[in-house]
């Protein structure tokens, strides 16, 4: 879709991580995270954008979330005379890089939150609300399993490490 204050694209993310995203970028007055190069998201989004000359048809969308490609002097005249898309590989490579930028993200605060001795409650309730991630037990599992598979895998060094006194 072509605006004049740039194009839409818009690509299916589970809703935690369009919060995530939310947080890492800005919105304009409709709730489109604007999609800026100052971010490692929106260089990877960027590189994912494809043009055509005819109109692309849409992917379906089970969680949609719309950016916006601002128009800059680079991008003016696609923008206004090209369809801006991105193909189903695109999207999974999106949302495969978002997942892991969040999941690192994520790893960061509860490495910090432990040293600090909170409890993983009280560390998920404040990840949540200071990336305004409603509240869902969907969303809090989410939160908290990127937390899971960090301890999964420090036990399995520790094991690793254990097995090797051992022999």
């Amino acid at each position: 879709m072509i605006m004049s204050k740039g194009s839409i694209l818009t690509i299916s993310l589970k809703p935690h991580l369009a919060d995530f995203c939310r947080h890492e970028m800005r919105q304009d007055k409709e709730g489109n995270i604007i999609l800026s190069r100052k971010s490692d998201i929106g260089k990877h989004i960027y590189s994912m954008v494809m043009t055509s000359d005819m109109p692309v048809k849409g992917l379906p969308c089970t969680d949609p979330v719309s950016f916006i490609i601002p128009v800059t002097g680079a991008n003016q005249y696609i923008i206004k005379y090209r369809f801006i898309y991105v193909s189903r590989w695109g999207e999974e490579k999106i949302q495969d890089y978002i997942e892991a930028e969040f999941n690192l993200r994520m790893r960061l605060l509860f490495e910090a939150g432990y040293r600090k001795k909170f409890s993983q409650k009280e560390i998920v309730e404040s990840i949540l609300q200071a990336y305004n991630i409603k509240n869902t037990a969907l969303n809090y599992e989410a939160v908290k399993k990127s937390d899971y598979r960090m301890n999964r895998k420090n036990r399995k060094i520790i094991f690793e490490d254990l097995q090797k006194s051992v022999m």
